[in-house]
């Protein structure tokens, strides 16, 4: 890494994304670097100083990301050369995502020093024990911490990508833009029982697309849901409820949360 100057734009839904960022930041950190974090739905792309190396974070969603945060780093400015390293967290398979994006940022003039996916615990379906979920986090922080030194030593590789998964790219993110439909807003709709809920405002405050509007109660009509899960997640009273799997997943203490969501 010739720029030792490091920010590093990053988008978490339940928390997988902020840790891996956190953990490359304290890697960075420990060997020399100044580094900042800043939450992509908070970030104007136009304004990101390429002077510095940056670093681009972001889970994945259905084989590739959700749109806001794919709309991000489209619309990142043309660079002569400015040094960029890409990673993602799933919970099974990206389809080489990382490596897809660092494809399009190439092309728009950035040097790609190294894309590279993590397995964290799953937040969708096959939500694991407590338990399970911190061994796997364990793991995957020692091939995260592998990847920042390597971005520092100048061997790491962006990943190769090749013209099968840049067509699923391209498939994955058409399916992905539909979510904005009307009827998939409508099918996928998270649920909200106002017995159990707390009216804190707490979902309201931490969607990352201000989907949900408050009245005497949350409303999630706002037709721009991302699907995210971070306000079902993070509920108190774990009142909001995801289509049809009742079981949820935190990676974050409620410190954590407030540093993550609240602060920035």
């Amino acid at each position: 890494m010739k720029n030792k100057n490091v920010e590093i734009y990053f988008f978490s839904g339940t928390g997988n994304t902020y840790l891996a960022a956190k953990k490359i930041a304290e890697t960075f950190t420990k060997n020399g670097c100044a580094v900042n974090l800043f939450p992509i739905e908070k970030s104007d792309p136009s304004k990101i100083d390429l002077s510095k190396t940056i670093g681009l974070g972001f889970p994945i969603a259905c084989w590739n990301t959700y749109p806001f945060v794919r709309k991000f780093f489209e619309n990142l400015p043309k660079a002569e050369g400015a040094e960029i390293f890409v990673f993602t967290t799933m919970g099974d398979s990206s389809l080489k995502m990382a490596a897809n994006t660092g494809h399009v940022l190439s092309k728009k003039g950035y040097s790609v020093t190294g894309t590279k996916g993590f397995c964290m615990p799953n937040n969708f379906i096959a939500v694991r024990s407590e338990d399970k979920n911190k061994e796997k986090i364990k793991k995957a922080y020692l091939k995260i911490e592998s990847f920042a030194l390597d971005i520092l030593n100048k061997t790491s590789k962006a990943e190769k990508t090749n013209i099968f998964l840049r067509f699923c790219y391209q498939v994955s993110k058409f399916i992905t833009n539909t979510w904005y439909w009307k009827l998939n807003q409508n099918i996928m709709r998270l649920n909200l029982d106002q017995k159990k809920c707390a009216k804190c405002g707490l979902c309201a405050e931490i969607c990352p697309v201000k989907n949900i509007s408050y009245g005497q109660y949350p409303d999630f009509d706002g037709n721009k849901c991302q699907f995210c899960l971070r306000c079902a997640s993070y509920c108190p009273k774990k009142a909001i409820k995801k289509f049809f799997v009742p079981k949820t997943y935190r990676a974050l203490d409620n410190e954590e949360m407030k540093e993550c969501f609240q602060s920035k």
